[in-house]
């Protein structure tokens, strides 16, 4: 079976470091979690600080990549796991309460510059060296299984298959736009942070979602999906056999009104959603002309063995 695409971020609040998070897609990438019981040498960090931070807020995870070999992530250990193996969550089964309440603040640095080119359909060097460290940090054990679980297609919502107004067509080439953004980096330009300046700005080949809101540009039907599964927790695979790419504009009330911790502001462009709005499922088809069909199905999945909480540094 086909394991869904492989995304680093489920909501725009999710990170915040060099800027708020964003989901860069690739329009033909599908990656699967790699195996993790393969015994294939693998890099490590050269330092490694490892220091428990509190509960994990409604918002706010970190994973930065820093100069000369630098790296900053907090988040709590289920979300570092995801990461390293390339997993969405709800493909992460059994572990402590802990592994999703508790963060933990991690500092490393990695001194075998430059890091190497990713290799599609393998883990990134990045991905090599998170599974390192939850080994020898969190002494992580885990092995892979495949469960019958709920899943949903994603399919036109009308038998004429008509879109809705805000699922456009997009004509904006991934590809150049970021050989653009490329070149102007190489020519001393600062990059842009992914963050909309004004309500309803559509960023190139960019996927934002989380208050009840999701905004992308220049995406393929296969990343909603994943989103949509991210958003839903369970695999969500696309069967609307639209090709190319779109625009979306998605707003619809949560089954959880999201909270905001105390002292925390919205950066401009993000409001809270309405209590009075339509529902995910409702605005699925009145927005985008789409819906998602429920049933179940072989999901692949990391099944945690056992894992501890590090000694604090």
């Amino acid at each position: 079976m086909r394991r869904p695409p492989a995304r680093l971020a489920q909501c725009v609040l999710s990170a915040v470091c060099c800027g708020v998070l964003a989901v860069t897609l690739d329009a033909q990438g599908q990656e699967t979690a790699p195996d993790p019981s393969s015994h294939a040498a693998e890099p490590k960090f050269e330092v490694t600080s490892v220091k428990k931070s509190g509960p994990t807020p409604q918002m706010g995870m970190m994973f930065c990549l820093r100069p000369n070999g630098r790296f900053a992530m907090e988040m709590p250990v289920g979300a570092l796991i995801t990461l390293a193996y390339g997993i969405q969550r709800f493909q992460l089964i059994g572990g402590p309460i802990w592994l999703n309440t508790d963060r933990f603040t991690i500092n490393a640095v990695e001194e075998d510059l430059p890091i190497p080119p990713a290799v599609p359909g393998t883990p990134t060097h990045m991905q090599l060296l998170v599974r390192s460290l939850l080994k020898e940090r969190f002494a992580l054990v885990i092995h892979n299984e495949t469960r019958e679980l709920p899943l949903s297609y994603l399919v036109m919502a009308r038998d004429d298959r008509k879109l809705g107004d805000r699922l456009r067509p997009s004509t904006v080439d991934c590809r150049a736009y970021y050989a653009e953004r490329a070149k102007a980096a190489k020519e001393g330009a600062p990059p842009a942070p992914p963050v909309p300046s004004k309500p309803g700005e559509i960023l190139p080949c960019t996927m934002m979602g989380g208050f009840g809101r999701i905004t992308a540009g220049s995406t393929q039907m296969s990343n909603l999906a994943t989103m949509l599964g991210n958003m839903l927790g369970r695999p969500i695979y696309d069967r609307t056999n639209l090709t190319g790419s779109f625009d979306i504009q998605l707003e619809y009330t949560p089954d959880q009104m999201p909270q905001l911790p105390p002292g925390v502001t919205l950066p401009p462009g993000l409001t809270l959603p309405s209590p009075d709005g339509p529902s995910l499922s409702t605005a699925l088809q009145e927005q985008l002309g789409l819906k998602l069909e429920n049933t179940r199905g072989p999901v692949d999945v990391i099944v945690i063995d056992s894992v501890s909480q590090p000694e604090p540094d």
